[in-house]
């Protein structure tokens, strides 16, 4: 006889269905706010919004708002987004762009009576061939033929991957699976860990060896400071820890202004406070910043608690 007592927990599919439910809503609001907006003006179309002729732009902003029901559902139930229900994403999105070209062909058969003439392949491939440029005098140009079927891809993969890029953000971030809760993240402090920038000139290699291992000498003593954060924080030396942090907290746009720096963030679930130190090295400044990252450790609950 069998006496094992069935799981009370959810299954995979069944917890799932709030994001999912979630997800549909925002899909439907966001194709209905389409259908809308092309009543309003038959010269109005997001959908064919391109960027460069060949960046679905208007496709991956709808999908966007499509999508961000999935990510909304996520982090209000505490499901974590799974690989598996990212697929379901990408399925239910393709499926919502051909309801919504469906939707449009039931409406266009009862405008015109022309139930019985065309089927949904007949009008989806007429008006896929149909696809033309606007001149810049705002006339329409040539019709693309069947060259109408790659942009037509290309406004699918759009608004798909418009639709996975809020469900992809909750993905990464850190998760707490025994609360089923989302860990609250914040930028704790950036350590030094390399020199003030300097230019040398091409010929002074002495000078450009002392630079280089000056650099290396300082980054790993910002090494050694994060592992000293590191075993505060895992150790549960809540003094310790704070001593380093306002060590270097108020030297911020010193340290910012360095060759190398470590952004140290600190991320801890908001009910049980189980949390995780990560750290990452930034090289270099403005728009050329060099990002690699350093791994990431268990904190004590009793000290993220203290610090959060």
């Amino acid at each position: 006889m069998d006496t094992s007592v069935p799981s009370l927990a959810p299954s995979r599919s069944r917890a799932s269905l709030p994001v999912i439910i979630g997800g549909l809503i925002t899909t439907g609001l966001a194709l209905l706010g389409v259908w809308a907006a092309n009543q309003s003006s038959d010269d109005f179309n997001i959908m064919s919004w391109y960027a460069y002729y060949i960046i679905p732009i208007g496709a991956l902003l709808i999908g966007i708002v499509a999508g961000s029901g999935y990510g909304i559902a996520s982090w209000l139930t505490g499901v974590r987004i799974s690989s598996t229900l990212l697929l379901t994403v990408v399925v239910l999105q393709i499926l919502a762009y051909f309801a919504a070209q469906y939707i449009e062909y039931l409406q266009l058969l009862s405008v015109y009576g022309a139930e019985g003439q065309m089927s949904f392949f007949e009008y989806f491939d007429i008006t896929t061939r149909a696809f033309a440029w606007q001149s810049k005098d705002g006339s329409a140009g040539s019709t693309l033929g069947g060259w109408g079927y790659l942009w037509r891809c290309l406004e699918i993969a759009g608004f798909t991957f418009g639709g996975l890029i809020v469900p992809l953000f909750l993905k990464a971030k850190p998760y707490c699976s025994d609360c089923q809760r989302y860990m609250r993240t914040r930028n704790l402090i950036l350590l030094p860990a390399g020199i003030v920038p300097k230019k040398i000139k091409k010929k002074d290699f002495d000078g450009r060896a002392d630079y280089e291992r000056d650099s290396e000498s300082a980054f790993v003593e910002g090494i050694q400071i994060f592992e000293n954060l590191k075993a505060a924080a895992a150790e549960g030396q809540t003094s310790k820890f704070n001593d380093i942090i306002s060590t270097y907290a108020p030297d911020k746009k010193t340290i910012a202004k360095l060759n190398t720096r470590i952004t140290v963030i600190l991320s801890n679930c908001p009910a049980c406070y189980v949390g995780l130190l990560r750290a990452a090295s930034l090289t270099g400044q403005g728009d050329k910043i060099s990002r690699q990252d350093l791994g990431s450790s268990k904190v004590d609950p009793g000290l993220a608690r203290e610090v959060s």
